[in-house]
Formats: structure tokens, sequence, C-alpha cells
């Protein structure tokens, strides 16, 4: 059964390709895969997108579980969770040319 639901838009021109900024909410694997990309705008979707579905994972907690968004990986088109208590979360990612999408179902534990 559904417990919550998450969503979140990024204007992909918000983010920057900067290695501070990415070390910010990119977990260790997720800035191999994105330094593997050769087309700027392919990073750019990728961070968009990792930055959309984290912000919708956190809005789909409980209070009492509140981690940084380096914090949950994204591999694989499954969320690895780092945190205790967020197993059981379902996301999607959908990019257009300026925006990202993320989306997240968590179901009852």
């Amino acid at each position: 059964m559904i417990k919550k639901i998450g969503i979140d838009i990024v204007e992909n021109s918000r983010i920057k390709l900067t290695q501070v900024f990415l070390e910010k909410f990119l977990s260790a694997k997720e800035l191999l895969i994105i330094e593997s990309f050769e087309n700027e705008q392919r990073k750019l979707e990728f961070a968009a997108g990792r930055w959309a579905v984290k912000e919708a994972i956190i809005k789909t907690l409980d209070i009492w579980i509140s981690p940084t968004l380096i914090d949950i990986g994204y591999h694989n088109k499954r969320p690895v969770i780092l945190t205790p208590g967020m197993e059981a979360i379902h996301v999607s990612i959908s990019h257009e040319t300026n925006y990202a999408v993320g989306m997240a179902v968590r179901e009852d534990d």
C-alpha cells in the first residue's frame, strides 16, 4: 500500500557542474558516472535528475528520518538508501530540454 508520494522539478540551469557543488549531493558512485559523460548536456541532465529524485524521496520520509541528499544514491534505476527506513521507495526520473522531474512512491514498510 502507498504510504506517501513525493515529486520535485528542477530547472536544469539552476544546477552547476562544478565539483564542489556536485559533491554536495551526489554519492561517490554517482560522481564516477557523471565524470564518464563527455557531453555537458548529458552531465547536466544527470545531475538535475538526481537532484530532483533525491528531493522527491526526502518528501516521502517521516520527520524522524533525516538524510542528506548525499545519503541517497541512485544506481541502476533503483535508489540505494544509506539511511535505514528508506528501503521501500520506488522512483522515476524524466528529462526535458530545460527541466528534470523526480518522483518517489513510498510503500508501507
